[in-house]
């Protein structure tokens, strides 16, 4: 009985840091669309500011 709770012990644990991981990626993921989306709107304004000759 003993190595049965050991074992759900341990796995717990894993899954618990396996949850953390799965977190942390997410947040990557967010800050990465957020830097995806400045991309693309600074280029949306070169682009723009190409087409109307009034690049600084």
């Amino acid at each position: 009985m003993t190595e049965t709770k050991e074992l759900v012990d341990h796995m717990k644990a894993e899954l618990e840091h396996v949850h953390d991981d799965v977190e942390h990626v997410g947040r990557d993921i967010e800050e990465l669309n957020a830097h995806i989306k400045n991309l693309d709107d600074h280029l949306h304004h070169l682009l723009d500011e190409t087409e109307e000759g009034t690049i600084e």
